[in-house]
């Protein structure tokens, strides 16, 4: 029993280093709506031939996000990772795609955040080709991406 509950808080603590390992910043909203209205002003910003590294500056480090409650909202306290998911293919030695999944969409409640609730960023050789479900669609389509 004892080695079951020593396991399990070394596992926690090795769960929530991880989880905390990249930069993490608090910031206080108003309301979601305002959270999710900085998050699409920042996407907004990013334009083609942009950096890999540029465009996670203006996107910012993962955030905690924090709204009080309001009316018969609960009090909001969730870390919301910058970007959400990433995907790497390579096509060949010359031509690396990444793509980055930002929120900015939320449809379930459920505390989940899938791929359906971002917006994609795709880059190639480490430069930013395109964004958003049309071009991610199409450019998907047109150059067959593989893992």
């Amino acid at each position: 029993m004892k080695n079951s509950f020593f396991l399990f808080v070394i596992s926690f603590f090795l769960f929530i280093s991880i989880s905390f390992s990249q930069e993490t910043m608090e910031k206080n909203y108003a309301t979601f709506g305002e959270f999710l209205s900085e998050q699409n002003k920042n996407i907004s910003l990013i334009e083609n031939g942009l950096t890999l590294e540029k465009t996670k500056e203006i996107m910012g480090p993962s955030l905690l996000v924090k709204v009080p409650k309001i009316g018969k909202m609960k009090v909001l306290s969730k870390l919301f990772k910058q970007p959400e998911h990433n995907d790497k293919y390579v096509q060949n030695p010359e031509k690396k795609v990444i793509i980055l999944w930002y929120f900015t969409t939320p449809k379930d409640q459920n505390g989940i955040i899938t791929k359906s609730e971002c917006t994609p960023i795709l880059f190639e050789k480490g430069l930013v080709k395109g964004k958003g479900w049309k071009f991610y669609i199409s450019y998907k389509r047109a150059n067959r991406l593989l893992r």
